[in-house]
């Protein structure tokens, strides 16, 4: 049996990304069904450029069996146009969705779209293994858990899957399938797209009920964590194959457990990785721990701010103090990593109230950053959040799911305070103030330190600037 796994383009492909990950899942599900004598590729149209002429001679040359897409949602109605020209080109290919939007709506995904055959919801590795014995051997579709399909004009949703205990069971993502001479931005702010990296999870899940967040949609709310040997075998394996230089570590919160993180940043010395970078909770850390970071390579730390209110804060799930912030960007300055990212979200919260906001924007201007990422909320499906906008009414009747983007397009959403215009325009005018302060330029143009940084801060210079004036979202290709 052959399957194609394919991640769609994303609707902003005209625009240059300013950050790009690359399709681990899919890389992960690849390995898993590769690992059971199934034959499977992975193509990229986030990074590779779509055309419908391309993928037609590609399903010629592969003859897939199965073409399954991951989808986020802005990304679902490309998903589901290259499922139809699968089944035009051979009406005996199988289709299957996956990724953040059919968790979101699950049945709903397959009754808005007839060009998908199956879904997967929850964990994809046995649901898809499952779904191809079935695709080419038969049986009773019922039997597979975690699985959505049709049965006279219906769609019906299986018992969900348990979720995998021990994730050193799932083989190592299959590495090999991507193709890493494709670039379409840098992998994070503050590394160069010049420099080689791989994204590494050591862990799944996050414990935190932030209502803005669908990550529980899909690994519930439990955290399972990968062992330490595991991780470092992984990585060994990498090292040995591949030139990277930089490893993403792509775990919703990184600094959960103290006894791990050490682990790890001894795991990091040990296999000789020259650099890294996390995302976390301000809650999270302490000196001692960043010390740790610090002198094992890590060289950036993303935390997920979103507010400077503590009201909102405590509405949305995320329950951090202001202190918590300002002290977790102070410690991190102190012990030596080159980068702290705040990310937030105006309008996280349909309360949200002016003086909120002016909070939030005390929380930017204070404090430390070297970068911030000042987006517009987005009512991604399966969020509390989401579901709170619709009941209010919140969300535009013509609004598409292309729509759902934070940078690039106006939303098409208010908040009980604020027109899509007033949110867009405090996004420009908070951001502006962080990024044209002269203080903070003269910053960057004397801290340097390489001819790989200077045309990072020149190609994001100009990106910003881009996006400040046209609204769109990156560098024209």
């Amino acid at each position: 049996m052959r399957i194609l796994l394919v991640r769609p383009p994303d609707p902003m492909q005209h625009v240059q990304l300013l950050s790009h990950t690359r399709p681990m899942n899919l890389a992960y599900l690849a390995s898993y069904v590769r690992q059971h004598g199934i034959d499977v590729n992975i193509v990229d149209y986030e990074t590779a450029p779509y055309s419908e002429f391309d993928f037609i001679a590609l399903l010629k040359k592969y003859k897939p069996d199965l073409v399954g897409v991951s989808c986020m949602t802005p990304s679902v109605l490309n998903g589901a146009r290259l499922c139809a020209v699968a089944k035009r080109f051979s009406s005996q290919i199988a289709t299957v969705v996956g990724g953040p939007h059919v968790n979101g709506i699950p049945i709903g995904t397959l009754e808005e779209f007839p060009s998908f055959d199956y879904g997967v919801y929850g964990e994809g590795e046995q649901t898809l293994l499952e779904l191809c014995h079935y695709v080419v051997g038969g049986g009773n579709a019922r039997d597979i858990n975690g699985l959505l399909h049709r049965e006279e004009n219906q769609v019906v949703k299986n018992s969900a899957r348990p979720q995998i205990e021990n994730l050193d069971d799932i083989p190592f993502p299959a590495r090999d399938l991507i193709n890493y001479k494709l670039q379409a931005g840098h992998a994070v702010r503050g590394v160069s797209n010049e420099t080689s990296s791989t994204e590494l999870f050591t862990s799944r899940g996050c414990p935190f009920p932030c209502k803005f967040c669908a990550i529980q949609t899909t690994f519930g709310k439990s955290v399972r964590f990968r062992s330490i040997e595991n991780v470092e075998e992984e990585i060994k394996e990498f090292k040995k194959n591949y030139q990277f230089d930089h490893i993403v570590v792509g775990d919703d919160t990184f600094a959960l457990n103290k006894s791990r993180v050490e682990e790890l940043c001894g795991v990091f010395s040990r296999t000789g990785i020259k650099s890294w970078n996390c995302d976390t909770r301000v809650s999270t850390i302490n000196p001692a721990r960043l010390k740790m970071m610090k002198n094992s390579g890590c060289n950036k730390v993303a935390y997920g701010v979103e507010t400077g209110s503590e009201r909102i804060s405590g509405l949305i799930g995320k329950k951090t103090s202001f202190e918590q912030i300002e002290r977790a960007a102070r410690w991190t300055k102190e012990a030596g990593i080159q980068h702290i990212e705040g990310n937030f979200i105006l309008g996280v919260h349909p309360d949200e109230t002016l003086e909120d906001i002016e909070l939030t924007r005390k929380a930017i201007k204070s404090l430390p950053w070297t970068f911030v990422s000042v987006s517009i909320i987005v009512p991604y499906p399966g969020t509390q959040i989401y579901h709170m906008m619709k009941e209010q009414n919140l969300i535009h009747p013509d609004c598409s799911w292309e729509d759902f983007v934070m940078f690039g397009k106006p939303p098409k959403w208010n908040t009980n305070n604020f027109s899509s215009n007033h949110l867009l325009s405090m996004q420009k005018k908070i951001t502006r103030e962080f990024y044209l302060n002269p203080r903070y330029i003269m910053k960057q143009v004397f801290g340097v330190r390489s001819w790989k940084e200077l045309k990072y801060w020149v190609k994001s210079g100009t990106s910003y600037i881009n996006w400040y004036f046209t609204g769109q979202a990156g560098l024209q290709k």
